[in-house]
């Protein structure tokens, strides 16, 4: 009957429809690239601080170095400080001193001169472990290295396996100089090698076993980081200057096709940008932005940003800010993610955003204003 018709035709609506509800949300689940995880689930528990100490050998000449000069801008060698240099590095880490000591792991990544007046490295390199419950595990830094400093402080931005969350800082100390090249270096077996002391305070969150003979669990009280973050807002303004006799940010590499290329991919710039309380460029100076950005899309202007906030004002003299993050110039505000910090900021964490105020096109000349906004101790 149509009655009976009707019912049989209802209910084969009714399961189509439900399949065709489950087969979307199945297949909407597929391509989801996000969902929420529980913590403990993924073996995530209390933070803890440990402590590791090593040697650096940064290995410059002879037969086998193990730090080569890569890119360097047309005035590099007539700098004093070697503005605008790069040097790709895989230098050993060692338990003891001596270049022939047990091997711990690999120092991987880079070094750049991003300093005017003083021989200050932008450092973003990762630690590559080899030795006990840490082989296969790394550490990632990112920080300002002012070499001639007795002791120099370098945030701890990240890291991998035992280290997964990791946040830290590592002090490094200079034991020799050689005067004649300019470089710290120590002579080992007819080798020139810069040797550092590197003792490092992180957190981790996987709890861990017993701790090989290079590391230790020292407290928080002793640190004095048993306190309470604070919110600090910085606001200052950023004079990247490209022209003129002095300028403050130069190339230091570029591709055969960068000069083609509308959005000048491929080109990277050396900075070591004066930041100023007011818009003026004779306004008080706060800090420098050191570091490098580099044009990193094809279809618009956006750079990548790797650089440190060293300030030179009042409490925070002394203390940096490492960022790294996308800084995508035409749009009216940037977001920047604050990935560490030394001295006061040390474990700091944050973002910045960057306004441009001025640009010169005839020059490439630019003012932006930042506001800084950072959890720190």
């Amino acid at each position: 009957t149509i009655q009976n018709l009707n019912s049989i035709y209802t209910i084969f609506i009714t399961i189509f429809l439900f399949f065709f509800f489950f087969l979307t949300l199945a297949n909407a689940e597929a391509h989801r690239f996000s969902k929420p995880l529980s913590p403990s689930k993924h073996g995530l528990k209390r933070e803890k601080l440990s402590h590791l100490h090593f040697y650096f050998h940064d290995i410059l000449s002879g037969r086998n170095p193990t730090a080569v000069r890569v890119a360097e801008a047309p005035t590099t060698n007539t700098s004093l400080t070697v503005f605008g240099a790069v040097v790709v590095m895989d230098d050993p880490l060692t338990v003891g001193p001596e270049l022939g000591s047990k091997l711990v792991g690999k120092a991987q990544g880079i070094y750049a001169s991003a300093s005017q007046s003083e021989l200050g490295l932008l450092m973003a390199f990762n630690f590559v472990f080899v030795e006990g419950k840490y082989n296969g595990s790394t550490l990632s830094v990112l920080g300002r290295n002012s070499v001639l400093s007795e002791v120099r402080e370098m945030p701890i931005v990240g890291g991998s396996g035992l280290f997964r969350f990791a946040r830290g800082y590592a002090h490094a100390s200079t034991h020799q100089v050689d005067f004649e090249t300019g470089d710290a270096v120590v002579e080992y077996n007819n080798s020139k090698s810069l040797l550092i002391s590197l003792t490092i305070l992180f957190f981790i969150t996987m709890v861990t076993s017993k701790s090989p003979n290079f590391s230790q669990n020292p407290s928080l009280q002793a640190l004095g980081l048993n306190k309470q973050e604070k919110l600090s807002h910085l606001h200052f303004y950023f004079h990247d200057i490209v022209s003129g006799p002095n300028p403050t940010a130069i190339w230091a590499a570029q591709t055969p096709t960068s000069k083609k290329s509308p959005t000048l991919f491929g080109s990277i710039a050396m900075f070591d940008d004066p930041l100023t309380v007011g818009p003026e460029r004779s306004s008080k100076l706060v800090g420098r932005a050191q570091g490098i950005y580099g044009s990193a899309s094809q279809s618009e202007d956006a750079l990548l940003m790797t650089m440190n906030l060293a300030f030179v004002e009042g409490k925070f003299n002394g203390s940096s800010l490492s960022v790294f993050g996308r800084n995508a110039v035409v749009e009216a505000v940037r977001e920047m993610p604050i990935v560490g910090g030394s001295g006061v900021f040390r474990f700091a964490r944050g973002y910045v955003q960057a306004r441009t105020l001025k640009f010169n096109a005839t020059s490439g000349d630019a003012l932006v204003e930042y506001d800084v906004f950072v959890f720190h101790y």
